[in-house]
This record gives C-alpha cells, sequence and structure tokens, in this order.
C-alpha cells in the first residue's frame, strides 16, 4: 500500500489490506465546519462503473473510495468507513474499515479506498446449530463515513445501497414484528405444551430448507421444517411442555438456506411459552344453595408473575367457565378491573345450586389461550332449621325454672344437628348431639329482656344460629294482715304488704281484696286498692259473718307476676248483753234474766251459765231470741252465795261463739 503527495510520503494505517491515496489540493478549508466528506465512487461485483447513486445495488465484495477534506486547525485522527444491515433481521453485523491519519495526511485533503465484503458471514446463534449468518442482511442498507478530529469534533456522511447477496428471506406471517409491540402488550408465537410454527420462506437460488434453533439451552435441539406442497409456507409443531414458561424474546429463531446450503438472515422468533396457571376457589366444601358466588384467585409461574405494570407485558385471564357436574353453570367475561393486572383473582357467580353432592369445575382460559383448572368436590345443603316448641308461651318469673325445647328440620333431608348448644345471654346451659331433640331447663335469676340462643352444627359442620328474647318478670309476694274475729256490724280493716324481686315495694301494684263467706266457695272482690309507695294497700269493712280473706295482686305487663296472699280466717261474734240483772235473789225462788243479741237468726237460742268452783262453766237455763232479738229466762239458785253469770251463744256457719259480759249475784 503506498500513498504519495507533492511534499512529502505518508503511511496509511488500516484494519485490512486496503489502497489509500492522498490528492493535493489548491488550498486547505478555512471555514470552522470540520472536516468535508465526499464519496467519490462505489463499485462491487455486481458491476458499474462507480458511480455513487442513491439505493445502488451492491454484491459481494464492494469497493468504496471517499475524499476528506480538511484544515490545519482541525486535522483528522482517524477515518473509518462500514456498512451496516437495516436492523430488521437477527444477525446483523458490520463490515468496516479504519485508517489511522497523522498530521498532514489530508491536508489540504486526501482520498481514501475501502473495499468491503458484504457477502462476510459469522458463526449466530452457537456453535451447534451451525448457522453461519451473513453479518449485512440483503436488502437496503446504509454506507457510513465517519471522521474524527482532536477537538474533538466527529463528522459523517452517509449514503444508501442495497445489498443483494441473493440470500434466501424468511418471514414469520404469526409474528407481526418489532413495529406491533407497545410497551404493554408486546406481540410474540404462544406456546402451551406445543407450538403451531409457519414459516415463508423464498430465495432467488431457491430454498433446501428452513431451520428452527434456539440460543439457549432450554429448548429442544433444532428442527428442520416441513416443505410445502406448494406455495412458499413451511411448517412444523414443536413440543415445548419441557420449556420453562417465561417471555423469550430474542433467543429463537428461524433461518432458510438456499440450495448452495447458503443461510440467510435469521428471523428472531419472539415465542411466549405459557403452560397455564392454576386457579384456587374459595369455597367450602360443604356450602348452601344461596351462596353464590365464590372468589377465585390463579398465580402463573414466577417467570410470568410480574409486578404491576409488568403482569400487562406476559399474560392474565380474560374468562372463566363454571360448571356443576359438567354443565356449563355460568362464564365470567373479561374485564380490566377484574383480570388483567388484577392478581388478587375474581368473582365468579354460579347461581342456584341444587342439593347434594356435585363437582364443580373451575375453567379459565388467559389473553394466550392457556388454560387453568380445578374440580372441587362439594356438597350444597340446607340450613338446620329449628322450631321452638316450648320455652316462649308466656313471660317466665325471676326464681323460676323454664325449659326451652325445639324439634330441628333441614330442607335437603339429610342435614341433622349432630350438635347442639343452649345458651342464654352468652351462657351455656344446656348441650346434646344427634339424635337428642335441642332442650334443656334455664334457671331464671334477674328480670329484663333475655336473649336465648340455640345453635346448630349439622354433621357437614353447617352452623345455624336461631335467637329469640324472652323476658324476665319480677316475682311478687303478697302478705296479708287483719282482725281474726271482729263484732258483727263493726269495722274490720285489712292490710296487704306487696313486694317485688330484690325485696323491693311493688308501688303501685293492684291489690284486691277477696273474701269467701263461711260455708260457700266462691270467692268474691270486694274491693281493689293501689299500694302505696311502701308497697302497702288496705281495706276496710263491716263485718257480718265469718269468711276467709285473701289479697290478690295483679301482674302488671312486662313488669311483675301476679301473686295471692295466704288465706286469712276471719270470724264475726255476734252482739250479746244483758240488760240491767237482778244483782240479789232468794235461793229456791226464780229471778228473770233479759239478753239481747243480733243479729236475729230464728231459732237461735242463748244459754245462761253460772261458773263453777274449778272454773268451767255451767248452764242454769236457756232461751230463744225472739224478733226483737231478746231472750229471757227464769233462773233458780239452789244455794247462797256469790254466783257469777254469763250469756253465751253457741257458734254458727256465720257468726263464731258469743259470750257476754259476766256479772255477779248475791244469793240469800
Amino acid at each position: 500500500m503506498g500513498i504519495s503527495r507533492s511534499v512529502r510520503s505518508l503511511a496509511v494505517a488500516a484494519s485490512a489490506a486496503v489502497l489509500c491515496s492522498v490528492a493535493p489540493a489548491t488550498a486547505a478549508v478555512a471555514d470552522d465546519t470540520g472536516a468535508v466528506i465526499t464519496f467519490d465512487g462505489i463499485s462491487s461485483d455486481a458491476g458499474g462503473d462507480g458511480t455513487v447513486s442513491a439505493g445502488q445495488t451492491v454484491t459481494g465484495t464492494t469497493d468504496v473510495t471517499f475524499t476528506v477534506q480538511a484544515d490545519p486547525d482541525d486535522e483528522p485522527t482517524q477515518a473509518v468507513v462500514s456498512i451496516t444491515g437495516s436492523g430488521a433481521y437477527q444477525g446483523t453485523g458490520t463490515v468496516k474499515r479504519t485508517f489511522a491519519l497523522n498530521p498532514g495526511d489530508c491536508l489540504p485533503s486526501c482520498t481514501l479506498h475501502a473495499t468491503l465484503d458484504t457477502a462476510a458471514t459469522q458463526q449466530f446463534g452457537g456453535a451447534a446449530n451451525g448457522v453461519a449468518a451473513p453479518l449485512v442482511n440483503d436488502g437496503a442498507n446504509t454506507v457510513h463515513v465517519e471522521v474524527d478530529s482532536p477537538r474533538p469534533r466527529v463528522v459523517t456522511a452517509n449514503t444508501a445501497v442495497t445489498v443483494d447477496n441473493g440470500r434466501p428471506a424468511v418471514t414469520l406471517p404469526d409474528l407481526p414484528g418489532d413495529d406491533a409491540w407497545t410497551s404493554h402488550q408486546p406481540v410474540g408465537l404462544s406456546a402451551d405444551d406445543e407450538l403451531s410454527l409457519r414459516a415463508t420462506a423464498t430465495g432467488d437460488n431457491g430454498v433446501s430448507r428452513v431451520r428452527y434453533f434456539s440460543s439457549g439451552s432450554v429448548w429442544p435441539a433444532p428442527v428442520d421444517l416441513t416443505a410445502p406442497e406448494s406455495g412458499a409456507t413451511w411448517t412444523t409443531t414443536l413440543d415445548t411442555s419441557a420449556v420453562p414458561a417465561g417471555l423469550y424474546a430474542g433467543g429463537v429463531y428461524v433461518v432458510a438456506y438456499d440450495k448452495d446450503g447458503r443461510a440467510g438472515s435469521p428471523v428472531r422468533a419472539d415465542t411466549l411459552v405459557d403452560h397455564g396457571f392454576t386457579i384456587t376457589p374459595k369455597l367450602d366444601s360443604v356450602i348452601r344453595p344461596d351462596e353464590t358466588t365464590t372468589s377465585v384467585t390463579y398465580a402463573y409461574p414466577s417467570a410470568l408473575d410480574k409486578k404491576f405494570p409488568s403482569n400487562l407485558n406476559y399474560a392474565y385471564p380474560v374468562s372463566t367457565t363454571v360448571s356443576l357436574d359438567g354443565t356449563a353453570q355460568a362464564t365470567t367475561p373479561v374485564t380490566d378491573s377484574t383480570y388483567q393486572g388484577n392478581t388478587a383473582g375474581f368473582l365468579a357467580d354460579l347461581g342456584d345450586l341444587p342439593y347434594g353432592a356435585h363437582t364443580l369445575t373451575f375453567d379459565t382460559v388467559d389473553n394466550r389461550g392457556a388454560h387453568g383448572r380445578t374440580d372441587l368436590p362439594v356438597r350444597v345443603v340446607s340450613e338446620v332449621t329449628p322450631t321452638w316448641t316450648d320455652g316462649f308461651q308466656d313471660f317466665p318469673v325471676a326464681g323460676s325454672s323454664r325449659k326451652f325445647a325445639a324439634t330441628t328440620s333441614a330442607a335437603d333431608g339429610v342435614s341433622r344437628a349432630e350438635h347442639w348448644t343452649l345458651d342464654v345471654d352468652g351462657t351455656t346451659f344446656a348441650t346434646g348431639s344427634y339424635p337428642a331433640q335441642p332442650a334443656g331447663t334455664w334457671k331464671t335469676t334477674t328480670t329484663g329482656v333475655h336473649d336465648v340462643t340455640l345453635t346448630i352444627v349439622s354433621q357437614y359442620g353447617d352452623t345455624t344460629v336461631r335467637s329469640m328474647a324472652t323476658r324476665v318478670l319480677a316475682a311478687t309476694t303478697t302478705q296479708l294482715s287483719g282482725p281474726a274475729t271482729s263484732t258483727y256490724g263493726g269495722k274490720a280493716t285489712f292490710t296487704a304488704t306487696v313486694t317485688r324481686t330484690g325485696a323491693e315495694p311493688a308501688a303501685g301494684a293492684k291489690v284486691s281484696f277477696q273474701y269467701k263467706r263461711a260455708g260457700t266457695t266462691t270467692w268474691k272482690t270486694q274491693g281493689t286498692v293501689t299500694a302505696d309507695s311502701a308497697g302497702k294497700a288496705s281495706y276496710a269493712t263491716t263485718a257480718r259473718y265469718n269468711g276467709v280473706w285473701r289479697a290478690v295482686t295483679a301482674a302488671k305487663n312486662l313488669t311483675w307476676a301476679s301473686s295471692t296472699s295466704k288465706t286469712l280466717t276471719a270470724h264475726v261474734k255476734a252482739v250479746l248483753t244483758v240488760g240491767k240483772p237482778a244483782a240479789k235473789a232468794v235461793h229456791g225462788k226464780s229471778v228473770s234474766f233479759t239478753a239481747h243479741s243480733s243479729p236475729y237468726v230464728k231459732g237461735t237460742a242463748l244459754r245462761f251459765q253460772a261458773r263453777q268452783k274449778d272454773g268451767t262453766w255451767k248452764t242454769l237455763g236457756s232461751a230463744t231470741l225472739t224478733t226483737g232479738g231478746t231472750a229471757t229466762a227464769k233462773l233458780a239458785f239452789s244455794r247462797k252465795g256469790t254466783w257469777t253469770l254469763r250469756v253465751y251463744r253457741p257458734a254458727t256457719t256465720d257468726l263464731t261463739d258469743t259470750y257476754s259480759s259476766s256479772w255477779t249475784v248475791k244469793v240469800s
């Protein structure tokens, strides 16, 4: 390689054997724009006279000649000429030559010449694949010149060429290309357990085979596609079941070979391997027919399960079908808020389900066509419904015992009360198990409203809780006091004292005073009195006949219960007097004594009695009352001395024994 100019010789270093010459110029570049680059000629094995034209076709070895003009203040230090592929295919490389320039080499100008091999190849995708891929793709390319100076300053120049080395070309009709990719939705081939691959291959020298290969170790060995019977589309089906899930961008390729065995530029076959995902219904194995909504979560392998928003770049479910015993029950459509970017899951509406044992199948398909499926055995049962049979017929009274009882039934005809618990205000008072029906006795304590709760657990673990309120009334105690004996026609006052639970006065209680005349069986209310603040109520009456009294305290609505006092026997004695009896008498001679008594009862006999030395009384005579209420008896005294006398009226049903006041008679 030699360079000559009129001033001195200049040695030019290049990266390969390159002819370079420096031509003299009349003057240096005077402006401050740096070097000026001019393309002088381009020619190749395709022929041509070296004329530079936009987009001219070049083949094989290509000669590029260009001139660099510079000024003394901005001398170039390096020039690089290259031809670079368009980037439309994988395997794109660069063929280039580099010139090291010394001071003065390009003053005022120099002409450089480089030979570029556009048909150069390199091993691509690993030695095992044996793909000698062209560095420069056929098609539109650019010849690029770059001149560097120490300022630093870089000046470039480009000219378009079309490379045509007759390499076969391949396209993937199912892979739209890089321009179809967005930040959220990559476009690629989709594979589950297998990948269906189509490739369209053409070439001036024909196509001998089309090969699929991978630059990584996770994919299967290289596979040759099947040639078409007609047309240009080659096909194959690949087993990807052993390939880990993930997005393989830039790792798998398809390449075509011509009849001479030359490889074309490999096409990147971006592929999403989606073996599906797992779904987990959050639903108990025992459910009720009205539980129609279930939450379902899904999980992809870690290679596809990315954080927001990266997860939008891969795969996500778009539809779920829920089947009952093989029959579709419901389908949940895709919505952005339900699926895309929502790794928490989604809801599926099951609708009404029949009773019994069934299998629910959840089948979810994602945007790549992969499925996640699970079968969930369920039993649809009804709740066990109780019917109270005892305990709520009235209000219990504090201090009493109350039995609560219920029967149970189930609409499904199978569920039963396997275990049950009865409690009041959270405190258990009875438990039991099948076949015993719920029942228990509660000892009432405090007054007020209490919650009686029956909790039933079926043999399937299904729980039913039923509560009812019951009000506990205060108990009352009524005590009656009054005269045991009264005088006919006189006043008799009876007093009732009423207390309630807690020994508190039952102020305001309504107390009825009831009387049953001796010899009868009917109680009659004589009067009703309201108890005062001390719980006392009094009733006054005129004594007439023997009888029994009682006090009845009425129940107060939602407050206390009624109570009845013990009975009180009240006797009534007659009015019995002796009018001015004789104080002296002679023994052996009769003396008349007249007694007055009321009420008059026909046939009533009065007995006139004398007290004996031993204290007993002896009847000396008797007389029957007249209608005027008097009775007169003639008495004779058998001895001298002082006699003590009285009148006795024997008891009847209506009146008790009555005695007059005693008097004395001196007998001479």
